[in-house]
């Protein structure tokens, strides 16, 4: 079948949101995971927040799915 998966998000959150069951399953099979995330929305980040939030929460959804950090792109 395949060995490698490619995520495309549009938002840091999208990805895990949208398919984290199908994530998951995807490294429980051993598979390479790959994630993509293009924005990380600072402009939507309420006052009193860090900019960097939704940096920080995608990174640490990444490590809980077992995705490596070396496989995980924002842009």
């Amino acid at each position: 079948m395949f060995s490698r998966v490619l995520i495309l998000a549009p938002h840091t959150d999208d990805g895990e949101l949208g398919c984290g069951g199908a994530i998951s399953k995807f490294v429980e099979e051993d598979m390479d995971v790959y994630y993509a995330a293009f924005s990380v929305a600072e402009k939507s980040i309420p006052d009193g927040f860090p900019k960097n939030i939704l940096e920080s929460e995608v990174k640490k959804a990444m490590e809980v799915l077992g995705i490596p950090k070396t496989n995980l792109r924002i842009y």
